[in-house]
């Protein structure tokens, strides 16, 4: 009498016959764990090390931050930390261009207000007098009649003037 084993082997030079001859062999090595005793031996058990024989450390002296630091934002840009009050050289009057978002295919600017109210400004539409003409990866395009108005938003690297152009005299 032929007895058959429920499972057949996959045929010779397949790559699933090794995972199937290994799997005897795993779960006799699994029964044999289960068997041995859990015994775990640990170190013995010793006293903390003390080192130097000093006292613990004083407490750290008092910080005092002056209080127009401590009322300032930390997140908000430098421009909209002084306040309402628009500066002569901001030609937003106080506006803050915080970045671009896209909903959707259209990309429109975040603008923050002087009254921390925010913004969402489609191309062609108005900030602080000016038309929003187009964005890009790092600067948006504004103009108000003839003029225009090429504005930095985000975090951009400070330009330093190098040394070598500053040693060349004409």
């Amino acid at each position: 009498m032929n007895y058959r084993l429920p499972i057949t082997l996959p045929p010779k030079g397949s790559p699933a016959r090794l995972p199937v001859l290994l799997a005897p062999l795993l779960v006799a090595l699994a029964a044999m764990q289960l068997a041995m005793p859990a015994r775990v031996d640990l170190p013995p058990v010793a006293g903390v090390a003390r080192v130097g024989g000093g006292s613990a450390p004083a407490d750290p002296p008092p910080v005092f931050v002056p209080g127009l630091l401590a009322s300032a934002s930390l997140f908000a840009p430098t421009g909209a930390a002084a306040g309402p009050t628009a500066a002569p050289t901001d030609p937003l009057g106080g506006a803050v261009i915080a970045g671009v978002v896209q909903r959707g295919g259209m990309h429109l600017a975040l603008v923050q207000g002087p009254g921390s109210a925010l913004h969402y400004v489609a191309p062609g539409g108005m900030v602080a007098g000016w038309r929003l003409i187009a964005l890009g990866p790092g600067s948006a395009l504004l103009r108000r009649g003839r003029d225009h108005l090429d504005l930095a938003y985000g975090a951009h690297p400070i330009a330093t003037a190098s040394p070598q152009s500053a040693d060349k005299t004409p």
